[in-house]
């Protein structure tokens, strides 16, 4: 590794010359090859906290399988709670992954939850709480919290109008499932899909111009 000391940066590489100024460079102490600054991730900073989390999981689980073992039951009521516990990594790591972004990651929960609830919905004998209830709220409340959010953190439109939209077309798949005769309960539905609609109607009116312009970027139109 080189170092110019003139720019005080360090080359990688096999180079004679700083490719800035044209300087011949200096060998870098061996001891010393350190370019950036070590930057902790999320796991480093609260490294501690994730192992006890991870570990209570773990003691969660067994135990409740042992139990379930021990004590026989007409269900396996064990897989359910592992099951939750999976359910809740697979949100943790969502949310983890995501966090710099905090519109995308609504939308990525929004997802994740609308799609664990149909699943456990299927596996608990289907009684369709999943689409009466859930996904409605789940989308309403990702609708309004995305616009609580881009206001208080003042995001710039871009970064967040196309998730907004994204998310209001959402809220319309409720208003399909009343017309085809699935649900049970239609209130909420009916709540999300005028929230989705008023929400679309907005943006159209006092944002159309950026959410075409974003559209266009995004789709390379």
């Amino acid at each position: 590794m080189k170092f110019c000391n003139k720019c005080k940066l360090s080359v990688v590489g096999q180079r004679k010359y700083c490719p800035l100024c044209q300087r011949e460079l200096q060998d870098l102490d061996a001891n010393n090859n350190e370019i950036f600054p070590e930057i902790p991730t999320i796991f480093h900073q609260y490294n501690l906290f994730f192992r006890i989390l991870i570990l209570a999981s773990v003691i969660v689980s067994i135990i409740s399988i042992l139990i379930n073992i021990m004590i026989p039951s007409k269900i396996w009521w064990s897989f359910f709670v592992v099951g939750g516990i999976g359910c809740f990594w697979l949100s943790m790591a969502i949310a983890i992954s995501k966090r710099r972004n905090i519109p995308k990651n609504i939308l990525y929960q929004v997802v994740d939850i609308s799609v664990l609830a149909v699943v456990w919905d299927l596996c608990t004998g289907w009684r369709a709480w999943s689409i009466d209830y859930v996904v409605p709220i789940t989308y309403t409340i990702a609708m309004l919290s995305m616009a609580i959010i881009a206001k208080v953190t003042n995001l710039q439109v871009k970064d967040y109008i196309i998730y907004l939209v994204i998310d209001s077309l959402f809220g319309i798949i409720p208003l399909i499932l009343i017309f085809t005769g699935l649900l049970n309960e239609w209130f909420p539905s009916l709540v999300c899909a005028a929230a989705s609609v008023i929400s679309l109607t907005a943006l159209l009116l006092f944002q159309g111009d950026d959410m075409r312009t974003e559209l266009r970027r995004r789709l390379h139109l």
